[in-house]
């Protein structure tokens, strides 16, 4: 059998989100719904359902009679956001250690090889593509629905400013070569040591945000981001 195709609204979706989120349609930019239509050959109709799923996603805000626009966080929602994605990603890897079965800590381990390449090859966009594949499996190898949820929910709406991030910062050299500790600790099953790299790495990864993000935006993301309190 093959594979089965999803509901038109969705497939608009899809291609929507993807201009969002590899900022082909940036944040407060309204969105030309003929001119994707057109360049979908597709109705109205399932292009406007395919904004209200965005706007569920909180990637789009709808106004009537206005239209779509790209959603366009503030920095404390940039901070609560990050702040609840690194608890999620710790206790995800808690739950990884205890309840991953071989064939989950393979495929870790394979993203972690797809990655080691990219960085080889100086293909950032293929080492960002494994690289949110790596930490997606870690979360899936949870076997927690309700977290895998929320985790995806949120990768989303954070996904352009990651992207952005590595595809801009200068050394990536020390990011990178994190991700075997955390592999190792997976696979000792080590749950305490791989929450704490876990922290560690997105704590890492966010400092970079400042390379690209202006000052002042940055400076109050990144500090409420490292306080004491909200790791």
């Amino acid at each position: 059998m093959g594979e089965t195709v999803a509901p038109l609204p969705q497939q608009v979706a899809d291609y929507i989100r993807d201009l969002i989120i590899h900022d082909r349609l940036k944040p407060g930019e309204r969105i030309r719904e003929r001119a994707i239509a057109d360049t979908l050959n597709v109705s109205r109709t399932p292009l406007r359902d395919a904004l209200k799923i965005l706007a569920m996603e909180r990637l789009v805000d709808l106004t009537p009679n206005k239209g779509a626009v790209v959603t366009k966080s503030s920095d404390a929602e940039i901070a609560d956001m990050l702040t609840v994605y690194t608890e999620l990603e710790s206790l995800g890897g808690r739950l990884a250690c205890r309840l991953a079965t071989e064939a989950d800590i393979l495929r870790v381990e394979h993203w972690c090889g797809v990655m080691a390449k990219a960085f080889t090859d100086e293909d950032r966009a293929a080492y960002f593509a494994a690289n949110q594949a790596f930490h997606l499996s870690i979360i899936a190898a949870s076997h927690n629905s309700t977290l895998i949820e929320m985790h995806g929910h949120l990768n989303i709406r954070l996904y352009r400013i990651r992207y952005l991030a590595v595809m801009a910062m200068q050394e990536w050299t020390a990011a990178a070569g994190e991700h075997g500790d955390l592999l190792r600790a997976l696979k000792e099953r080590d749950g305490e040591q791989l929450a704490h790299l876990q922290k560690e790495h997105l704590g890492f990864a966010w400092r970079l945000i400042g390379a690209w993000t202006p000052p002042s935006s940055t400076q109050g993301i990144i500090h409420k981001f490292q306080q004491p309190q909200q790791v």
